[in-house]
């Protein structure tokens, strides 16, 4: 057992050594990617209603300013120095003059506050139903799950998003209230302000340190549909895999060994069975766990939520490619330490899994 543990901490820094080349390969790329479009965030700053020789010189100075009139190879080893040292750049057009990280510092919060509830949710759930639709084969509850599952997965998140929108927004009235707009009943624009300070950047957790309902119950009623859409559109492909995973299991030998000395069905499931299948599950689950954690595109667009999501698509469409680059690097280590987290869950799950 302690070589066990021991071969899973070598096996961890090695794979914290690995992830600097990954991350120097990335770097390269969304530099090289970024030098396609400098021009860009430049021309977004420039004023309207200027001629073309003052856009050329404001365009030449800002380009002298960002060291662009240096070669090439220059600017990738300045541009590598000044990630390592924190010195991301600033925000061209999304928040003007706004330094990269503290950009990322307050959008990766509002995310990580609507996705903790479909991150807790969507595992537990999705394996009790792929396990209830495993044990129950070709029966009610079965068919019920597939069907909810295949509507899960074959309609876009944007589609079902939208669908909630008009079902609470205008067919529930007492729901919404009666009057309140729906762009702002579903949009991140708060209804009640906060009645102290910003102490963390995650609103319950700041509405609960100054002791404010209002704000508290405020921000429920924003999370409360967005939750509701993530939840239902991830738990499809976690429910299915379970299920054909359970389903896989239940036709070995030790399972029917286990029924014939006379183990109790509901221990034989959750104590044999289920451990066993959630090793390709557990693959899926932290999947979606980290691709919650960087925000849904589709989904904080279509809510107007101003999370890590919604700026990432606008700074694609504005041209921001200083916080387009901070993003995607964020992005590569939430990804690499969601593998890492992966396979050390897979030897939690099943201790006969070890690593040299």
């Amino acid at each position: 057992m302690a070589r066990q543990a021991q071969n899973m901490i070598k096996y961890i820094i090695k794979r914290i050594l690995i992830m600097f080349p990954i991350l120097i390969i990335v770097l390269i790329i969304t530099f090289i990617l970024s030098k396609s479009m400098d021009v860009f965030p430049v021309i977004n700053r420039m004023a309207t209603g200027e001629n073309f020789e003052t856009i050329q010189r404001m365009i030449a100075e800002e380009e002298r300013r960002m060291g662009y009139d240096k070669p090439v190879f220059i600017q990738l080893i300045i541009y590598l120095q000044n990630f390592f040292t924190g010195n991301w750049g600033d925000s061209y057009v999304i928040m003007r003059d706004t330094p990269v990280i503290e950009v990322i510092a307050n959008v990766f919060p509002k995310t990580i506050e609507l996705m903790i509830f479909p991150i807790v949710i969507i595992p537990i759930l999705a394996v009790k139903l792929g396990v209830l639709s495993s044990t129950n084969k070709d029966k009610l509850k079965d068919t019920s799950i597939r069907f909810l599952a295949v509507l899960g997965a074959g309609f876009p998140i944007f589609f079902i998003a939208n669908l909630l929108q008009v079902f609470f927004g205008f067919q529930l009235k007492q729901f919404t209230y009666g009057e309140i707009n729906i762009q702002i009943l579903f949009s991140n624009t708060p209804g009640a302000e906060l009645s102290g300070e910003y102490y963390t950047g995650f609103r319950l957790i700041d509405a609960v340190l100054n002791n404010d309902p209002v704000f508290f119950f405020d921000t429920i009623l924003h999370l409360f549909i967005p939750v509701i859409c993530i939840s239902f559109a991830s738990l499809a492909g976690i429910t299915r895999q379970t299920r054909s995973s359970m389903l896989d299991v239940m036709d070995q030998d030790y399972i029917r060994t286990a029924r014939a000395k006379g183990v109790p069905e509901k221990r034989i499931n959750n104590s044999h069975a289920l451990r066993n299948a959630l090793i390709p599950s557990s693959n899926l689950i932290i999947t979606t766990i980290t691709g919650s954690l960087l925000g849904s595109l589709f989904l904080e667009a279509t809510f107007q939520y101003l999370g890590f999501g919604y700026y990432f698509v606008r700074s694609v469409f504005l041209g921001d490619y200083l916080l387009i680059n901070g993003f995607l690097v964020c992005s590569c280590l939430v990804i690499i330490g969601g593998t890492l987290v992966t396979d050390i869950i897979y030897t939690i799950i099943d201790p006969r899994i070890t690593y040299t």
